[in-house]
């Protein structure tokens, strides 16, 4: 059942399921003209039937990047100071050390501008990224001088078993084909590597206090919405092992845990009142949404067999 009105629109075209190929599913909202509906056979949910894929890419051009992109890492007109990135992503360098991975070499796919590349390098570890936005590759290799595939992922030509760890973040929601995503970082990875993924909870708690209006659905933006258990089903058919998911994060404060700011309706009821609990709860109600593992985002480790 629909939670929202409205007709789709008409070059909305079907897409199988990316866990199971199941070709149904039940719609549960309609936004901006397109579904994201449930499988039916597996309950994965995914934006279907789907925008055309040009449709989809043409949010991510220069504009984006300069004026939207940039400012959200807080890098204003080109300028940025490495070491507030070193501190922003240390947390993030030392859960990926505690896990002893089998070697120094990192690969991350969907490295965007390079931020994270960059303090990884400067933390010691051989970096190397993949993206395929033209400006946001050019800007990380030039002005970060980072080494930068512009290729697919799952095309990918870095040599099988060759890399210690993968990273992934707030990507694989955006992906037209995760699974053959997953399968190549899977090659890539040395028996034993270490996986480290990111992407938005569907099982959050601003899902429900916010509603059809958080930002998280948006299926001109979102193709695909993980929760634990769909995204452990996907880990594991493209060659992982040993999921696990973190719920306790040092970087997550109460906003980033129920992030109230990230709404399509920011002066709507839902957001004044989500905010208000926020503000309220603070730490002691970011921790049991934690450990509920209702927390606005999924971190997941996961070993290649």
């Amino acid at each position: 059942m629909s939670t929202a009105t409205g007709s789709l629109n008409s070059d909305a075209t079907p897409v199988p399921c990316a866990i199971c190929d199941g070709r149904e599913t039940q719609t549960l909202w309609i936004k901006s003209g397109y579904a994201i509906g449930r499988c039916v056979s597996c309950g994965l949910i995914y934006a279907n039937p789907r925008a055309p894929h040009a449709t989809i890419l043409a949010r991510y051009s220069s504009d984006y990047f300069w004026h939207e992109y940039l400012p959200s890492l807080g890098v204003n007109e080109g300028h940025f100071d490495l070491t507030t990135f070193d501190a922003r992503y240390g947390a993030m360098l030392g859960l990926i050390a505690a896990d002893k991975p089998p070697s120094k070499r990192l690969l991350e796919v969907g490295s965007g501008a390079g931020f994270f590349l960059k303090a990884a390098q400067r933390a010691g570890w051989d970096v190397e990224g993949i993206e395929l936005s033209e400006e946001a590759s050019r800007f990380a290799a030039e002005r970060l001088q980072l080494p930068i595939r512009r290729e697919p992922a799952e095309a990918s030509t870095i040599a099988a078993g060759s890399v210690g760890v993968a990273t992934m973040f707030d990507v694989i929601e955006h992906l037209f084909d995760p699974r053959a995503v997953l399968s190549a970082i899977a090659r890539a990875l040395a028996p034993g590597g270490t996986f480290v993924i990111s992407t938005p909870n569907i099982d959050a708690a601003s899902r429900y206090l916010l509603g059809i209006d958080w930002a998280v659905l948006s299926p001109l933006e979102h193709v695909y919405y993980f929760s634990e258990e769909s995204l452990t089903r996907l880990l594991e058919k493209t060659g992982f092992t040993q999921v696990r998911f973190v719920r306790r994060f040092l970087n997550w404060g109460p906003q980033e845990t129920i992030n109230f700011d990230y709404t399509h309706a920011p002066h709507g009821w839902r957001t004044k009142a989500t905010e208000a609990l926020v503000r309220i709860g603070g730490s002691p109600l970011a921790n049991v949404i934690q450990r509920a593992g209702r927390q606005d985002a999924l971190l997941c480790f996961a070993r290649k067999t």
